[in-house]
């Protein structure tokens, strides 16, 4: 059965001509708006005034073709039998049309950079530098060093990643008292004072007061640089704004990394206060090009974030945060997904965040304890160890793009089942060399670490992937749902691996790590032949 449907554009002219058959899906696409880029599918017409949740799945040909004809009609989708007995034909159609809507957000992002960029970019990237870099190094190494607890680390990381989750609530209140600068200000301000108070006290009672502050800055000022896109810019601008935003907090973590090394010889207190120095600036550069409460975009949306197209953003290279990066800051969670989620656990959808939560609290405290696991473990200097993470993160800008091609070429839920794999075989790895009593185990472990970490591009683009296809609901609730799954998972996994590490030793940490993969693996197994979810009549995918 074939669906013929001409859509028209509330801003002018019809713009596709789409053909609904069951073995291929078409769109021509005419650039006459002047979006963001040349080909855009669903998110294309979104923009244009058409809510087009049912025509997700387009495999796009070609742009330029000649406008269709003037008579306008719109013919709702009725997915047939035979369509929804073929699930890997529509995945890998899915797949095809997101891969290139994350090709030309790339193109158009680095066609026109300094559209895009703005001065205060540089002050998220001095942040992404202090919280994804320096920090997670320098403050572990410190709390070992002066308490000789090793469960006092996972205490205090623990209640750093509890202050990411007040993001929301910083949300709120600068979107409802336009108190936007305030906030971000405000955020730059709490994680500056708390590295400057950080070595100055020596107990675990302290540490937890600061390493909250810290958190919770990290989450006050990343959560505005999302809304000053989302409430200010022009909607055709956000992805290739969040997307640099993204790039340039990646970039920071790299160069964080590499400072966190040079320090990482015992001088821990000097490296968290250059730290601090280094957000000096970020006051300054974070005052350049901000726009101000009165200029708010009239008409914006209720909830903006719901309508980012994270699918596409998966594909651009972030920072390798546990907790979640600027994306997570983005979604705030929805309440009506909150409230229909016992009624996921069922669905594909329900056992994917099942599986996404068992990775992330699995890992989560090999991310707390890897600086002192790699030296006390296998004799790697904590400056091998940033050097190995910053590189890895380095070619994980490349492994992004690779991604997104491998999943739309084998299906995401074959790109994360490889993904998890691959971290399989790198705590494996690490296991293996502890239980060795003896011998070279630097080298051996590195690579092992290195493949844990370069793990992480694939699994982020394609569990973006399934949590956006496998999702009941709007694309921007999903996304609410999966992040918010990541950071409880980080939270919990973080406080569970203190006492345990206490009791065992360092030993437990690749054995916690091994047990959430194999359960994120066997959840996730059989995702790739659960297909798209069918689209709804009733408009409950809004994203409401």
């Amino acid at each position: 059965m074939t669906h013929p449907a001409l859509l028209h554009c509330t801003h002018g002219p019809p713009v596709l001509s789409l053909k609904f058959a069951p073995d291929r899906t078409v769109a021509r696409h005419h650039k006459v708006h002047g979006h963001a880029a040349a080909v855009h599918t669903a998110v294309c017409l979104d923009r244009c005034g058409n809510c087009l949740r049912g025509f997700r799945r387009l495999r796009i040909i070609s742009a330029g073709f000649p406008p269709p004809p003037s008579k306008i009609h719109t013919v709702s989708r009725v997915p047939s039998q035979e369509n929804h007995n073929m699930p890997d034909q529509e995945a890998a159609t899915d797949g095809l049309a997101v891969h290139h809507d994350r090709i030309a957000l790339l193109r158009e992002t680095l066609r026109a950079p300094g559209r895009y960029m703005e001065p205060w970019y540089l002050a998220y990237l001095l942040l992404g530098a202090v919280t994804a870099g320096l920090v997670p190094i320098l403050l572990p190494l410190m709390i070992v060093a002066v308490s000789h607890k090793l469960s006092t680390v996972a205490y205090v990381m623990g209640v750093f990643n509890l202050g990411l989750l007040t993001s929301p609530a910083w949300g709120l209140l600068a979107e409802r008292g336009r108190l936007y600068r305030g906030v971000f200000f405000g955020g730059f301000v709490a994680v500056l004072s708390g590295l400057i108070v950080m070595p100055l006290v020596a107990s675990a009672g302290p540490w937890m007061v600061l390493a909250f502050v810290i958190g919770a800055g990290t989450a006050a000022a990343a959560t505005v640089a999302s809304l000053f896109v989302l409430d200010f810019a022009p909607r055709t601008e956000w992805e290739p704004r969040i997307g640099w935003l993204q790039s340039f907090n990646g970039a920071g973590q790299v160069v964080g990394l590499l400072l966190a090394g040079v320090f990482s010889h015992g001088h821990y207190a000097a490296g968290l206060w250059v730290a601090a120095l280094l957000l000096a600036p970020a006051l300054y550069l974070g005052g350049r090009g901000l726009p101000i409460a009165r200029e708010r975009r009239a008409g914006r949306e209720r909830d903006p974030h719901l309508h980012l197209n994270v699918r596409a953003l998966a594909g651009v290279p972030r920072a390798n945060l546990p907790g979640g990066g600027l994306l997570h800051h983005s979604h705030h969670i929805n309440l009506a997904a909150l409230r229909s989620i016992r009624g996921l656990l069922g669905t594909p959808f329900g056992r994917f965040l099942g599986s996404w939560f068992a990775l992330s609290m699995g890992v989560a405290g090999f991310f707390t304890y890897f600086p002192l696991l790699m030296r006390s473990s296998y004799g790697v200097a904590p400056s091998w160890t940033s050097l190995t993470y910053a590189l890895a993160a380095g070619v994980g800008i490349a492994l992004f793009i690779l991604s997104s091609r491998w999943a739309a070429r084998s299906g995401a839920a074959h790109v994360y089942l490889a993904g998890v794999a691959l971290r399989l075989a790198g705590f494996g790895l690490l296991l293996a060399l502890f239980l060795v009593p003896a011998g070279a185990k630097a080298g051996l472990s590195l690579a092992g670490f290195a493949a844990i970490m370069l793990a992480w591009p694939i699994l982020s683009v394609s569990g973006t992937d399934l949590a956006a296809r496998l999702a009941p609901m709007g694309e921007g609730a999903a996304m609410g749902l999966f992040n918010a799954s990541q950071a409880l998972a980080t939270v919990l996994g973080t406080f569970a691996a203190g006492p345990l590490v206490h009791v065992f030793g360092y030993g437990v940490i690749p054995v916690l790590a091994l047990a959430g993969l194999l359960a994120a693996g066997a959840l996730a197994r059989g995702l790739g032949d659960a297909g798209t979810v069918p689209d709804d009549p009733h408009g409950t995918r809004t994203g409401q």
